[in-house]
């Protein structure tokens, strides 16, 4: 039997004392570091009064690795070699994930090469595509048109190139062979993602990518790729966001957001209507700013009737570059990628 004396008792106390706070401190360094990666997002220069919100911390995780890469497949159609093309082109690029493989694919409307002599002596948009350098960690390859219906071409590709995403411009039309904007042709007939772009300036000029997001968007099953690939595109292009919601509950959609891989600079404000968010814009955004508008198709969740005058809404405010991303059909177990593992 082991007999105890007070300076025993009192060695035995001490020595559990101070592990539980060397414990206790080990763990709040733990929590501290999982908290530091806290959200970047600026605070409103108006504070609640417009219903802006500080950051809510990020989870904690490893460094996105080549193990949870996201490549999408994207189908770019060209109707024409313009620097609007390139730019585009700039954007499918940015889209894509820096550890990514797969080739972003041209859907042509024409053959190359084709016409008088002068057109065949001007560099063919992929020539000029190489010489910029735009896709220079992206591999590019093309497919044309043949039978001049281009709506259906790009409606019959996805299955064919197992396309993930569709970045067609914002005023493509249908040529001779069909009669109407082949865009909204897309829409109607297509589940895939379609994000609509109409660029006023090349990438490397814009200054913000300023993202609307209507109510109940949020509910349906493309919101979170939506997010990862705008998320991408402010990455790779140094963009700060700036998210407009449709509802006081700003932290909702902060919660939201940042459950989506990728962490950006990001600031919330609530407006209460279209017509606040379009005078909100008129004295806020830059001629320089990207203004993003997240879409659904007919009968689904988070319609918006204002979605179909978006173009004409928006026309005359200053960002001067406008996209519409429709989101994808609902495909709940496809959105589980593009959240946070841990």
């Amino acid at each position: 039997m082991i007999e105890t004396t007070p300076s025993v008792v009192v060695a035995v106390v001490t020595g559990v004392v101070l592990a539980t706070v060397i414990g206790y401190w080990v763990l709040s360094r733990r929590r501290g570091r999982g908290r530091s990666r806290e959200s970047t997002a600026e605070s409103s220069s108006d504070g609640d009064a417009d219903g802006s919100s500080s950051g809510l911390p990020f989870l904690e995780r490893a460094e996105t690795s080549e193990d949870r890469t996201i490549d999408p497949r994207i189908l770019l159609p060209v109707d024409g070699d313009d620097d609007h093309v390139l730019w585009l082109v700039t954007v499918a690029c940015a889209l894509k994930h820096r550890y990514g493989n797969k080739p972003l694919t041209l859907l042509l409307t024409g053959s190359e090469g084709g016409g008088d002599e002068r057109e065949r002596d001007r560099p063919s948009i992929t020539d000029r595509i190489a010489e910029s350098g735009i896709a220079a960690h992206t591999a590019v390859r093309t497919e044309s048109v043949e039978n001049g219906d281009l709506t259906a071409e790009i409606v019959r590709a996805p299955p064919e190139l197992n396309t993930d995403l569709l970045v067609p411009e914002w005023d493509l039309r249908a040529n001779e062979a069909t009669d109407g904007e082949t865009a909204t042709e897309l829409v109607a007939r297509t589940s895939m993602p379609i994000y609509l772009f109409r660029l006023a300036r090349q990438p490397s000029e814009l200054a913000r990518l300023r993202l609307v997001i209507p109510q109940h968007v949020d509910h349906h099953g493309g919101f979170y790729e939506a997010v990862y690939n705008l998320k991408q595109l402010s990455a790779r292009l140094e963009l700060p966001v700036t998210v407009y919601v449709f509802e006081r509950n700003v932290d909702h959609y902060r919660t939201l957001f940042d459950l989506v891989e990728i962490d950006v600079r990001a600031e919330f404000r609530s407006v209460g209507s279209w017509d606040q968010l379009e005078s909100t814009l008129e004295t806020r955004a830059d001629s320089a700013d990207l203004l993003v508008t997240l879409a659904v198709r007919e009968d689904e969740i988070g319609l918006d009737a204002a979605l179909s005058t978006v173009a004409e809404r928006f026309a005359s405010l200053p960002p001067r570059s406008l996209a519409l991303c429709h989101l994808r059909a609902d495909e709940p177990a496809y959105e589980d990628q593009f959240l946070r593992t841990s």
